[in-house]
């Protein structure tokens, strides 16, 4: 039998040893599966040390390149259905359209958030501190922004399984465990390091306590699906809904009852009339409505904020740090959200300071950096999931806010439409 000589050998002509595209391709299935298990259906998210591991070990970027696509492909798996019926149902495009669009941004997010991974993997000879650098250059970059716009999915949730209550330290420690899970098969240093903090995440766990939300404060998920708000009676027949639901809360004992994002959607003058006996009530009687609405910034091009507004015994607000990328925030376009500072204050409610997540910030971990350095009393999520209830992404949503509140240590009150 013929073979090839040295020089035309698939190793040269590639620049990868024989085996490159098999390996690609289990090193695609390997970062799948880990997003299975740390995230929807699995609930382990120390698993996500896994990532950093195979990474080390893949030889070549295209092979770390894949186990990382692989992970934000399965991870974000619903991008495709939520485009379709998110777009769709509001009618700016036909369900063929979003669904294409969906698609095109399910692999451009596992692509962007994928590449720091590649172009950072140092070559299988580099020291086990090089390792660790890179491994730790990624995560933040992947977390924070620009990219951590999309940052979803960051391997950074690991520190609320290993350190929880243990804040912005743990979060250190976390992206720590990260670095040195990239380095550990490489060095005797690494492995004595991760043995430190293995024990040091038994000390945080065995001491974490579960924190307790105030008495008489409630969250209540609804059903009302997505809002039509294109007539004054379906305005009309949705404030009725949500009247009902805020009274019949408050008439069973509730202080404060939270209420879903965008439930009431575009605050409008008639809107304001609707609410004035009902927000007067709950003031007279010491209770404290939080209800997400959209608020007006500017007219031309329209601008708006999706808030979380506190009425009634109580007053403030605190305006979406991020929203929703292409479905709410649209730079340069007609309609768009617009962002809230990031340097907006607690809100206080009944004597307790309130830190707030709205919707897509249940995946972000930028938006929440003052929960770990300044301790709320409580920290209030409002989502509105009527396009995604029935999804992994829910889940998926749920474990992150979780997660985050886990870390800092806070009570977690949640209030979703369906």
């Amino acid at each position: 039998m013929f073979s090839l000589p040295p020089l035309l050998s698939p190793a040269h002509i590639t620049g990868q040893p024989a085996p490159y595209a098999p390996a690609c391709v289990v090193s695609t299935a390997a970062g799948a599966l880990a997003a299975l298990a740390a995230w929807y259906p699995g609930h382990w998210q120390a698993l996500l040390l896994l990532l950093p591991a195979a990474w080390s070990r893949m030889r070549g970027r295209a092979a770390a390149f894949a186990v990382w696509m692989g992970y934000y492909l399965a991870g974000a798996r619903d991008i495709p259905a939520v485009s379709m019926r998110f777009f769709s149902g509001y009618g700016e495009l036909t369900r063929p359209e979003a669904l294409v669009l969906g698609v095109a941004l399910w692999i451009a997010q596992a692509c962007v958030l994928a590449t720091p991974w590649a172009m950072l993997k140092p070559k299988s000879n580099a020291s086990a501190a090089r390792h660790a650098l890179c491994a730790a250059i990624a995560t933040m970059l992947v977390t924070v922004p620009p990219l951590g716009i999309i940052g979803w999915l960051s391997p950074a949730y690991v520190a609320s399984a290993l350190f929880p209550g243990w804040k912005a330290p743990g979060l250190v420690l976390g992206i720590t465990a990260t670095a040195c899970a990239a380095s550990v098969s490489r060095a005797r240093f690494a492995r004595q390091f991760a043995t430190l903090l293995l024990m040091l995440s038994v000390i945080a766990r065995s001491v974490a306590s579960v924190p307790v939300v105030p008495s008489r404060w409630t969250a209540l998920d609804t059903r009302l699906g997505r809002f039509d708000q294109s007539s004054y009676a379906s305005l009309y027949a949705r404030t009725q809904q949500v009247r009902a639901i805020a009274q019949r809360a408050f008439s069973e004992g509730a202080t404060v009852v939270v209420l879903p994002e965008e439930i009431v959607g575009l605050w409008r003058p008639a809107m304001g009339y609707w609410w004035r006996d009902d927000i007067q009530a709950f003031a007279a009687a010491k209770r404290t409505l939080i209800v997400g609405v959209d608020l007006t910034a500017s007219g031309t091009p329209f601008r708006y904020t999706d808030s979380a507004v506190v009425v009634g015994a109580d007053h403030g607000r605190l305006d979406s740090r991020q929203p929703v990328p292409a479905a709410l925030w649209r730079p340069g376009a007609a309609v768009s959200a617009i962002r809230g500072s990031l340097t907006q204050p607690y809100v206080m409610v009944a004597g307790e300071s309130v830190a707030f997540s709205i919707c897509y910030e249940d995946l972000l971990w930028w938006p929440h950096w003052r929960i770990l350095l300044q301790s709320p009393d409580v920290l209030v999520s409002l989502s509105n999931s009527w396009f995604d209830s029935d999804l992994a992404l829910a889940h998926i949503q749920r474990q992150g806010i979780a997660a985050i509140a886990r870390l800092s240590g806070v009570p977690l009150l949640r209030a979703v439409n369906r």
